[in-house]
């Protein structure tokens, strides 16, 4: 080889090199997946010089192999759409499914001759396969897919060393994608949580300011989700008969759905509350209301629902499957009277009972949902009934919520919260 012959020799090994260096320098820089998929194609006919690509992805759970991206020199950028949302291979059939499921390649320099190609699909797409290169994309174990090249440009078949650099190329394919998912699935996440903040600060506003009842008489409340919304509610609404409507109510489970949930049931209350003088009917059509959505969805809420009328200091309260209120005399806890009922969204048509009694200057009532006995601290135990007894034993207040919610933060120490948290007070003043 003289030196003019050295001046335009280009070693095809170099050049191979070159090819894949340079293609993974292009897949660096691409971050969708919709972006990326179109782009392996091009490379793929580039680095072996290939007519057409094709690109299966696995489908783990009905154990399928999709065609997801095809790029063919005679159809430009319109090759294959009908073909492609047509092609489902089963684990094993075809060259495909074989190469995914033994998870080795295959070099077919003769494909009208292969038992194992199907020509199903060059009579969709009017054209003959001549040689392929099939291989399969595999990342740390995880089979992802099946990479294949068609028809050699310049040469009759595919070689050994076409094949060896496809392999290459699947390797850094196989890196792409996974790569490309991740950011996907990072921008989701991004994306969700600050969906949820927004739901957070929407949800804020469903949390009534909280009213001068008069007549000597005070209300107090708090709510805190333990993910970033939840589905405790509460709400205190002045009733034509100079009374007011309290109730505190938990849905069953935690964040966006719960909260969906929540934020339906208080549009509910509101509607028809004006309509009913008795709880225990307001509860009853509160659960007809909302029956149908919650049992559709699996969902379910517990409810304590009550009137208070400052003046005489009256209450009266229906339950719905909820922790009993606690009725707060001389520092010490007092039992309320025996009231069934089942949760809203549980049976259709449910009845449910009320009581009545008379809340005396001095004394509190407090509403809670269950995360107030079940707190727990960093050994997994349970606040329990027999430490929030206690509390009140030693406790000053009113409001006496406002120093068990410090008591209870204090128990749980640095736990995480594992259920809503949710507390409605009123108190009468003392006597003078």
């Amino acid at each position: 080889m003289n030196h003019n012959d050295c001046q335009h020799y280009i070693d095809p090994v170099s050049n191979r090199v070159r090819k894949l260096t340079e293609a993974n320098r292009s897949l660096a820089e691409i971050e969708s997946l919709d972006d990326l998929l179109p782009r392996l194609m091009d490379l793929a006919k580039e680095v072996t010089a290939a007519e057409a690509s094709l690109l299966f992805l696995h489908n783990s759970e009905p154990r399928l192999l999709e065609i997801v991206s095809i790029k063919d020199d005679r159809f430009g950028d319109r090759a294959g759409e009908d073909f492609k949302d047509s092609v489902k291979l089963k684990m094993g059939e075809g060259i495909t499914g074989w190469v995914a499921q033994n998870r080795k390649a295959v070099i077919v320099e003769d494909a009208q001759r292969e038992p194992r190609f199907s020509k199903r699909a060059d009579k969709k797409r009017d054209l003959t396969t001549r040689t392929i290169i099939c291989v399969p994309l595999v990342y740390r174990e995880e089979l992802l897919g099946v990479l294949s090249v068609l028809n050699s440009r310049g040469k009759p078949f595919f070689e050994n060393e076409d094949l060896a650099v496809l392999e290459s190329f699947a390797d850094l394919a196989a890196v792409a994608i996974i790569r490309s998912r991740l950011l996907e699935q990072r921008i989701e996440q991004e994306r969700f949580k600050a969906e949820l903040e927004a739901a957070a600060k929407i949800q804020q506003l469903f949390w009534p300011k909280m009213p001068e009842l008069g007549e000597g008489s005070h209300v107090w409340a708090y709510s805190e989700p333990a993910a970033s919304v939840g589905g405790d509610l509460y709400d205190v609404i002045p009733m034509p008969d100079a009374s007011w409507l309290v109730y505190v109510a938990d849905v069953a489970g935690k964040g966006l759905p719960a909260a969906l949930i929540m934020a339906a049931l208080s549009a509910k209350i509101r509607s028809i509350a004006p309509l009913h003088k008795e709880v225990d009917k307001l509860l009853a059509d509160v659960n007809k209301e909302m029956y149908e959505l919650m049992s559709e969805e699996g969902f379910f809420a517990t409810m304590v629902l009550s009137k208070y009328w400052p003046r005489s200091g009256r209450v009266q309260t229906a339950r719905a499957g909820h922790p009993y209120p606690l009725w707060v005399i001389n520092h010490g806890l007092r039992e309320l009277p025996k009231l069934d009922g089942f949760p809203l969204g549980v049976e259709f048509g449910t009845e449910y009972e009320k009581t009545e009694f008379v809340l005396s200057p001095g004394e509190a009532i407090l509403f809670v949902t269950d995360a107030v006995t079940e707190a727990e601290n960093e050994e997994s135990e349970l606040f329990g009934n027999d430490r929030l007894t206690d509390y009140f034993k030693v406790a000053t207040g009113p409001p006496w919520a406002e120093g068990l919610l410090e008591r209870i933060d204090s128990w749980r120490g640095n736990a995480a919260m594992n259920d809503d948290l949710t507390m409605m007070e009123i108190w009468r003043d003392p006597p003078r």
